[in-house]
């Protein structure tokens, strides 16, 4: 579960205009390196790979002509997060990783925040996963390990509905924020959260409000083309 970032499909389209630079500091405990990624469209895209000094990553990210531009960073530590970068954002915060599990904060890009506030329900049952993994091991040579699976797996499925119910309300509250595109495509494990069929009324409402407030943003396009019934 470290690369959580690639829940999401590589979603971006833009060119650099090279004016506008947004500064990101963050201190990422136990990397020595870092390979940066720009979304595109159809793929990630390896913007650059830098030595980090101390486990601190010091950079300046270029902000494409749509003025919301988002990078996936993978660190050699197991370390692994996404970015979304906008004018005026100064962006500071720490990274640590335990059991290839990301945990991560980070100040000065309200479209960041919300990444982040979106990744906590997903890191919540990324360690369940891990917690009902480790349990299920030690239960394989009991003559109940059939019912003691199956236990296991109710409580999978009452995390994926609960992690469904918490990204729903939060999509709900701020419906325009761009950051709702990975949200819609987070999974656990091989589950998806969201189905385009079931859930079109909140992918549509959702693709409303994204679109009075980003006109013609090219993730926004690609999302609608892909998502929205």
């Amino acid at each position: 579960m470290n690369k959580l970032w690639l829940s999401a499909p590589a979603l971006f389209l833009a060119a650099c205009t090279g004016g506008d630079l947004v500064p990101v500091e963050l201190q990422v405990d136990g990397a020595k390196e870092v390979v940066i990624y720009r979304i595109d469209p159809d793929r990630l895209y390896s913007w650059d790979t830098l030595q980090l000094t101390d486990g601190v990553m010091d950079v300046e990210l270029p902000l494409d002509s749509s003025g919301s531009t988002f990078y996936a960073f993978a660190f050699d530590n197991n370390g692994s997060l996404r970015l979304g970068i906008e004018r005026g954002d100064d962006i500071e915060g720490e990274v640590s990783v335990s059991n290839n599990i990301t945990t991560y904060s980070v100040t000065g890009s309200p479209l960041s925040e919300r990444l982040l506030t979106h990744y906590q329900p997903l890191r919540h049952s990324a360690m369940l996963m891990d917690s009902l993994d480790a349990e299920a091991r030690t239960y394989q040579d009991l003559p109940d390990v059939a019912e003691k699976n199956a236990v296991l797996f109710a409580r999978y499925q009452a995390r994926v509905e609960k992690h469904r119910k918490e990204l729903e309300a939060m999509i709900n509250e701020d419906p325009a924020s761009l950051a709702n595109i990975f949200a819609i495509y987070q999974s656990v494990g091989n589950y998806p959260l969201f189905n385009p069929e079931q859930d079109a009324e909140l992918i549509r409402k959702t693709a409303d409000a994204m679109s009075e407030a980003h006109p013609n943003h090219p993730i926004l396009q690609i999302f609608i083309q892909s998502a929205v019934r």
